[in-house]
């Protein structure tokens, strides 16, 4: 037995003009048109799919070959306007260019159009003209420029853009929109009552929004619709959400509410439980798209389609987001849909996805980062210490591990006047009196060790505090704070803007000495080579921080436990003669009674007086001699060094020790 049901979409195709929905201006053109007898030789239908172009074509055929006609309204009952509708007229020839596209079609078309069979017009209908080969057009222009007595072209396309401007100016174009959706609701409605379909006005709300203007895809989605209604059962709006894979309107507000709020878990359980109902990824992440575009829209107070309970809502929860952070994540959610679609692991891909927005960096706290930023870079400018930024922000390169460990000083430190300091002893050597500031001296002289040598910054030497230095800290600590400060500034502009050099920097490298103008960077001496390489992205990120800087690079190796190790050059030893370990010992003993020069400052303090400021000793006096150091004092120089200066290639020197 053959099926006679015929869908909604076909029965209640429009047959004259006044059943056009939502196309007045087409309807009004055509209509006086007919009525003044200026029915051009050439028209072209333009406008989204599912509007009524190939329909309202065919509403002109009959109005011109009716008999009554030619007439806005035409009978419907003659022979003309019956085969119109059955598309079988002799007089009018519906040709599909998808597969008619070529020039030997075209060619066929000419040959034929002087050919006149019944009616008072021949009618050549083209839909989806712009599949028609750029040859095509050619060889249709004269014929349409100029057609034979009572032949009419009328082209149809939904992508106008394709049409050649040759075709287009030679034709009378008429624009077809999408129905407005209170219009289609009331048309749905109708239809509706007609077929006797059950169905709720809030389902028949959503099929109109779903339908996106179109009347044929309205009209599909009520047909669809209407199977799950009875004379009993009202077809409700969950009915018509699970068969469409939509997403609740409540269910939208619950997740862009816990988006906001960054709670992962409600919203992971909630993408969750609609898949296994059955909702498709990509749908969810398009459902969400569309919801945080309303939301945008109900900032700028654009109009929303929805139900009454859901614009409200709506539009007291964008009142929660910034409207740039909501621009970002609208992007992102529509890129989310297309991954959905591509993706062998969508489920997977949606879930990655909503995780991602979850746990996103909002814009108010890149607002409060830049403000951050730029109250440091005019810190440094200024030279004044960030102290602000302490408690929000640690040093660039704290210490490995305790007891603490003494950090470079840099030449503006050494050029301070000291101020009262604690007596500090090294580990493994000789007691050294407070007065004694030799070892600062030798700090301050390793910035300026050549190249070829190898050196050991002093702040590996690990010295034993009292309660008093923490109870008042020493004047050189600010200086302390303004280079980790400059060298953390460097690695953020580095980790933006060269991520090798950055790696390179945190992990194998120290800043030694700072200056107004100058910075001196530490680094092994196997990787000397490659920093120099990537000199000109440390300048640029230091003055992308602010402060003009000259950096240059020293090494830092740490020599064989069997070798003394070299220093500086002070005042008392010939240049380009490193001095040996046995005088960087002896300069620890300098401060020792039987050889301090005789005065209140060499003079040795009560167990019960307070410490009294360092003195620098004279650079020209001659440390005293004493023994070398320990072989432990050595192993203990190698330990430190290797806890700070640890990474790939320093494994050798853990080994040795």
């Amino acid at each position: 037995m053959v099926s006679t049901y015929e869908p909604l979409y076909l029965k209640y195709r429009p047959q004259s003009l006044g059943d056009l929905v939502g196309q007045q201006s087409v309807v009004r053109t055509l209509t006086n048109a007919i009525e003044h007898d200026r029915v051009a030789h050439a028209y072209l239908f333009t406008g989204p799919r599912g509007c009524g172009k190939t329909s309202s074509a065919r509403i002109m055929a009959k109005s011109l070959n009716c008999h009554n006609g030619p007439t806005p309204v035409p009978c419907l009952e003659c022979t003309s306007c019956l085969e119109v509708k059955q598309v079988n007229s002799p007089s009018v020839i519906e040709i599909d260019a998808a597969s008619h596209n070529s020039v030997d079609d075209a060619r066929l078309l000419i040959e034929r159009a002087p050919i006149t069979v019944g009616g008072n017009y021949k009618i050549y209908i083209i839909d989806e003209c712009h599949m028609l080969t750029k040859e095509a057009f050619n060889a249709l222009l004269k014929t349409i420029e100029e057609p034979p007595p009572n032949v009419i072209f009328i082209l149809a396309t939904t992508e106008e853009h394709k049409v050649p401007p040759t075709i287009i100016s030679r034709c009378q174009r008429l624009m077809f929109k999408l129905i407005n959706h209170d219009e289609l609701s009331v048309h749905l409605r109708n239809v509706a009552t007609k077929e006797d379909i059950n169905i709720d006005d809030a389902a028949i709300d959503l099929v109109a929004r779903r339908s996106g203007g179109g009347l044929r895809d309205a009209l599909g989605l009520l047909d669809q619709a209407s199977l799950l209604a009875t004379k009993e059962k009202q077809v409700q709006l969950d009915d018509l959400l699970l068969m469409l894979g939509s997403v609740k309107e409540d269910v939208l507000l619950d997740f862009s509410k816990a988006i906001k709020d960054g709670a992962a878990e409600p919203v992971l359980q909630a993408a969750i439980s609609l898949l296994a109902e059955g909702r498709e990824p990509a749908l969810i992440a398009l459902e969400l798209s569309k919801h945080f575009l309303n939301l945008a829209k109900a900032q700028l107070n654009i109009p929303v389609l929805g139900s009454p309970s859901y614009l409200q809502a709506l539009s007291e929860q964008s009142k929660l987001f910034d409207r740039t952070e909501l621009a970002q994540m609208i992007e992102q959610l529509s890129a989310l849909e297309q991954s959905c679609r591509r993706s062998t692991q969508s489920a997977l891909t949606l879930e990655i996805g909503l995780l991602s927005l979850c746990h996103r960096l909002e814009i108010t706290e890149l607002k409060q980062l830049k403000d951050k930023v730029l109250d440091l870079e005019s810190r440094l400018a200024s030279g004044a210490p960030p102290q602000a930024m302490h408690s929000q922000r640690p040093a660039a390169r704290p210490p490995a591990a305790p007891p603490p460990l003494q950090a470079p000083i840099s030449h503006t430190a050494a050029a301070a006047p000291p101020a009262p300091i604690a007596a500090a002893q090294p580990v493994a050597a000789a007691p050294m009196e407070a007065g004694d500031h030799s070892t600062h001296q030798d700090s301050s002289a390793v910035a300026t060790v050549a190249p070829s040598q190898d050196i050991v910054p002093d702040s590996i030497v690990t010295y034993e505090e009292s309660e008093e230095e923490y109870a008042e800290p020493p004047a050189v600590a600010a200086e302390f704070t303004e280079i980790d400060e400059v060298w953390s500034a460097i690695l953020d502009q580095l980790q933006e803007r060269h991520k090798p050099t950055y790696s390179l920097l945190q992990s194998m490298c120290a800043p030694l000495t700072l200056t107004r103008d100058e910075l001196v960077i530490g680094v092994k001496e196997m990787l000397l080579k490659t920093l120099e390489t990537k000199i000109d992205h440390i300048r640029a990120a230091a003055q992308a921080t602010g402060r003009d800087l000259q950096v240059k690079i020293k090494p830092m190796t740490i020599a064989p436990e069997t070798k003394p190790k070299p220093r500086a050059p002070s005042a008392g030893t010939s240049p380009g003669k490193p001095e040996t370990q046995a005088n960087s010992a002896e300069r620890q003993h300098a401060s020792a009674p039987s050889h301090a020069p005789a005065g209140p400052a060499s003079s040795q303090a009560a167990p019960s007086a307070p410490p009294k400021p360092r003195e620098h000793a004279p650079l020209s006096s001659a440390p005293p001699k004493a023994p070398p150091p320990e072989p432990g004092e050595k192993n203990t120089l190698v330990k430190e060094a290797y806890r700070l200066f640890e990474g790939p290639g320093s494994r050798e020197f853990a080994d040795n020790s």
